[in-house]
């Protein structure tokens, strides 16, 4: 198999980039959660226009899921894995991705979803049920998997494998390849971790078949990895390094996030692929991807074995995921964890992308929310939504329960009926691709004319109405 080349990783809003880039894309990369819809039925189905409109970006395809990771004590969604599968066949890819994480967590019968992906226990039982994770999803998928290093913001711990160790006893036991974020390992360099060269030494480089590259910032002492803009000069200087000792390497992407594309200049992205092109190509012979399973459990031993005593894998997702959403964790590990200001970091970040979808799929109802409380009001309100419901897989999931919390609690916001009412039923159109009829008490003109141009209505028609709402 060839190699593939350089691109980007397509999100929302990124036809700027596309453009921009376009003869200079060998691959697109894909999320695939951002092409599911949770229909109001219960089932999930790809939005099939935007699909069409992908289709026609140059390069070939790749996909990297965000939602359906692969590190933790719980096996992958079987339907998410399905879907992937799918996705892959339609799109030709040579092979997908997903994050060596967890997002799943609970115990006595609950499970509930973190909202973030959080770092798995990192210990030779670690290992184990990551691999059993991996050969999960892999062996459900019509493509081989790739497995990325994640950002992981809490302490080392003395009774832990360090990092490279415990990424390469998983892929090593399941037989993946990996994806290596040059961004995430810096980041976590500079956050207190393993050193990137160190984490180099420990990897299996043979496996790395794709490289991403990101930018971040600096919040609260902590490098963050928000994929917010381009690389820094250290990174591109890593990638310089790093790039001609990875023998396997098919595909090098710079990576955003869709809320950060406005604010990146399309010139300096191509300047960038241009850049890692004169740095990188691929190699005109590869080997194949997929590679020989090991015939027994993975053996991971040695110097930092992370053989001491210590909680196991199902206590430290139970625990480090209950505080991340904010709940009650009790137990001398949720007090070792509570203590790490990183715990902190990650509750903050739970809750700002939790109000990031909010304000994504209930645009007038947050806007409203805004310009009547403010923002500390609206910052309670969320708050006490947090604390009272764990985060839902799907930003439309998110928007119905915080629906359901508003008309539970009924803060003090004229209007607010309706408003969420039309959101929701604009929702609603976006899920099953039909129009959808919503009575309200308002004249709907009057309501989104005045949030639409950022201010409150005044005095709006009142009376009793129908309302059809199309795409």
């Amino acid at each position: 198999m060839t190699g593939l080349g350089v691109g980007l990783t397509h999100v929302p809003g990124a036809e700027p980039l596309l453009e921009a880039c376009a003869d200079l894309l060998e691959v697109v990369e894909i999320e695939p959660q951002t092409l599911w819809r949770a229909r109001s039925d219960g089932t999930t189905g790809c939005d099939e226009e935007a699909l069409r409109r992908l289709a026609d970006l140059p390069g070939a395809r790749l996909l990297h899921g965000v939602g359906n990771p692969v590190g933790g004590c719980r096996p992958p969604d079987p339907r998410q894995t399905a879907l992937v599968g799918e996705l892959a066949e339609r799109l030709r890819a040579p092979w997908v991705s997903e994050h060596l994480a967890f997002n799943r967590t609970g115990r006595d019968g609950e499970e509930f979803h973190t909202g973030f992906l959080l770092p798995p226990r990192q210990t030779p039982e670690g290992v184990r049920r990551g691999v059993a994770s991996v050969r999960a999803m892999a062996g459900a998928l019509p493509v081989p998997l790739a497995v990325e290093i994640g950002t992981n913001y809490l302490r080392p711990r003395a009774d832990e494998l360090p990092d490279g160790r415990f990424v390469s006893g998983v892929a090593d036991g399941a037989g993946c390849g990996l994806l290596l974020d040059l961004h995430n390992v810096l980041a976590n360099e500079r956050n207190g971790r393993t050193p990137v060269d160190g984490l180099l030494d420990d990897l299996p480089l043979d496996r790395v078949w794709e490289v991403h590259l990101a930018g971040g910032f600096e919040h609260r002492g902590y490098w963050l990895d928000a994929h917010c803009g381009l690389p820094d000069e250290e990174l591109l200087a890593l990638a310089e390094r790093v790039l001609p000792r990875l023998p396997a390497l098919r595909a090098v992407l710079f990576e955003v996030t869709g809320s950060a594309v406005p604010y990146v200049d399309p010139r300096a992205v191509r300047d960038l692929l241009v850049r890692v092109r004169e740095q990188w190509r691929p190699r005109p012979a590869l080997g194949p991807l997929l590679l020989p399973l090991p015939p027994g459990p993975p053996s991971v031993g040695g110097r930092g074995d992370g053989r001491g005593e210590g909680p196991g894998p199902e206590e430290w997702e139970c625990a480090l995921g209950a505080l991340a959403v904010g709940r009650e964790a009790d137990g001398p590990l949720a007090r070792e964890l509570a203590a790490d200001p990183a715990t902190a970091l990650l509750r903050e970040l739970v809750t700002e992308l939790r109000a990031g979808a909010l304000a994504g799929t209930l645009v007038h109802t947050v806007r409203l929310l805004l310009l009547t409380l403010g923002e500390a009001g609206v910052r309670a309100l969320l708050d006490d939504y947090t604390r009272s419901h764990p985060p839902e897989p799907f930003p439309t999931e998110e928007a119905v329960a915080f629906a359901a919390h508003l008309r539970r609690t009924r803060p003090r916001v004229p209007w607010l009926a309706d408003v969420l009412e039309l959101d929701l039923g604009l929702v609603r159109v976006r899920l099953d691709g039909a129009p959808q009829t919503v009575r309200l008490g308002t004249d709907a003109n009057d309501l989104l004319n005045a949030l639409g141009a950022g201010r409150l209505p005044v005095a709006p028609r009142r009376g009793e109405f129908l309302v059809r709402l199309t795409a």
